[in-house]
């Protein structure tokens, strides 16, 4: 290299380099500052429904003015101070422009107690100042270069998730609208970005969802994370004490995925506190995501893979399914010889189920029975198959997601194998191959999973030696099933 090549690029460094950290430790500040704010002790802990959290959407929704958006409030109850923040970068493109990526971050938190005389604040800077931070900068970052952005970006930070993911699902399932356009019907993706402040301590960023997403790797490919950090994908998440705003739109079946350093910080503690936060790592998430955020909008399409944990296959009106049942069962005396005593029950079985109208359908199948009765002379084994056909009475939810109902009606029963042992000698085909009789169920169906109570009497006798007086069978049982 010349002297004078050396020169010039050594002056450019110096020119570029100092500019390029200031640009950077001012995204820093910017995030700081706004961690700091909403986790002060000033805002009590930001707990949804109270002046606190309203403060804290006055906060955000200034923010979104001072980045050059113009925020919308979104009330999610009436007369409530719960409410959303959210803003739309409109996208450069004039038709992707009407399909929506939505970024959103809760930011209300726990509030506060008093035990003993103290006043305890949880400040919730991870959880979750610091993802609603992060789609502060981010917007900023977008709206200074929307022209680059094909798709729309909304931007919104949601109230009342630590109440029970409340914001989300309000705005997921109303009907907002953006140039006419409903933004939920509308969106292609949602990210969520709950507790991302760890960076540091986790040295991983977990993004948990993408499987959601068609061949989602294409999305990130120019994304970079400092060398220092990992970048963890996962496919679902299939944990039941996890949960974020994203669930809110997996429900509608929107490919949606959460984003967080994981479980790092004091979860759910006063210690949650904005010194503990890694602003850089917050930065560095950032500029990430504004690469990813930039695939996704320009990208022909984002296709579904089809894949959708929380959305359920419905349930048909008309429905087969599997049957196990454990009880007891007992042989009765009708003409006042001794009763046996109770002995048990097993059986499984297929059955189908076909409505008949929104209150009545008809249930039969194939069970096959293992059962024991202690008699007077003896103890009896024996198999069956039975047959039964019940009229049930139903009520249900308008899904077919849950359902109770009552059934009555009859049974035969085919007696295939029975035996019992008199002074020693065996004796097989003891009672009769072919009974009838009455048969109620009482069953409560929880989406797939069914659990109920069986009772049987049969109406012909058991016996094949009439000399003993008739005899007839009373089986009760419990079950549990699964419907296909």
């Amino acid at each position: 290299m010349s002297l004078k090549r050396f020169l010039v690029t050594f002056i450019i460094a110096l020119v570029i380099l100092p500019l390029t950290n200031a640009f950077s430790q001012n995204s820093i500040e910017r995030i700081k500052k706004d961690v700091y704010v909403l986790a002060s002790d000033s805002l009590m802990g930001r707990g949804a429904g109270t002046i606190y959290g309203d403060k804290a959407s006055q906060y955000i929704y200034g923010r979104f003015i001072e980045n050059g958006l113009s925020p919308k409030y979104q009330n999610i109850k009436e007369g409530k101070t719960q409410k959303n923040v959210y803003c739309v970068i409109e996208g450069s493109d004039p038709i992707l422009k009407n399909e929506f990526i939505i970024l959103g971050a809760h930011y209300d938190h726990l509030g506060y107690k008093i035990k003993n005389g103290d006043t305890i604040i949880y400040n919730g800077a991870d959880d979750n100042a610091s993802g609603t931070s992060l789609i502060l900068e981010l917007g900023r970052k977008i709206n200074e270069n929307k022209e680059k952005f094909k798709r729309s970006i909304v931007l919104i930070a949601f109230d009342s998730e630590e109440t029970g993911l409340n914001g989300s699902a309000y705005f997921a399932n109303s009907q907002e609208k953006y140039n006419d356009i409903i933004i939920s019907d509308n969106t292609k993706l949602m990210m969520s970005l709950d507790m991302v402040g760890f960076l540091k301590t986790s040295k991983e960023l977990k993004i948990v969802g993408v499987g959601l997403i068609d061949n989602y790797s294409q999305y990130f490919r120019n994304s970079f994370l400092n060398n220092k950090y990992k970048v963890k994908f996962k496919a679902f998440d299939k944990s039941i004490f996890t949960g974020s705003d994203h669930d809110s739109f997996l429900k509608k079946n929107i490919p949606s995925f959460y984003v967080s350093t994981g479980l790092k910080s004091p979860y759910h503690k006063p210690e949650d506190d904005a010194e503990l936060i890694d602003y850089e790592g917050i930065n560095d998430i950032s500029n990430f995501f504004y690469e990813a955020l930039l695939n996704f909008a320009n990208a022909e399409q984002i296709k579904p893979s089809g894949k959708n944990p929380k959305v359920k296959k419905p349930i048909p009106s008309n429905y087969c399914g599997l049957e196990l049942a454990i009880g007891n069962n007992q042989h009765y005396y009708t003409e006042g010889r001794m009763t046996g005593k109770t002995d048990f029950a097993y059986g499984a079985g297929f059955f189908g189920k076909f409505e008949l109208s929104n209150f009545f359908a008809i249930k039969t199948g194939v069970n096959y029975n293992y059962l024991g009765a202690k008699r007077h002379e003896s103890e009896v084994k024996y198999h069956s198959a039975s047959v039964p056909i019940l009229l049930s009475l139903k009520a249900n939810t308008p899904d077919n997601g849950y359902e109770f109902s009552v059934s009555l009606g009859g049974f035969y029963s085919y007696i295939f194998d029975s035996r019992a042992y008199l002074n020693g000698v065996e004796h097989r085909d003891y009672l009769n191959k072919n009974v009838w009789g009455i048969q109620s169920e009482i069953e409560v169906r929880f989406r797939r999973f069914f659990y109920g109570y069986q009772f049987q009497r049969s109406m012909t006798d058991i016996l094949k030696d009439p000399s003993t007086g008739k005899t007839i069978q009373i089986t009760n049982s419990f079950k549990i099933g699964y419907v296909f």
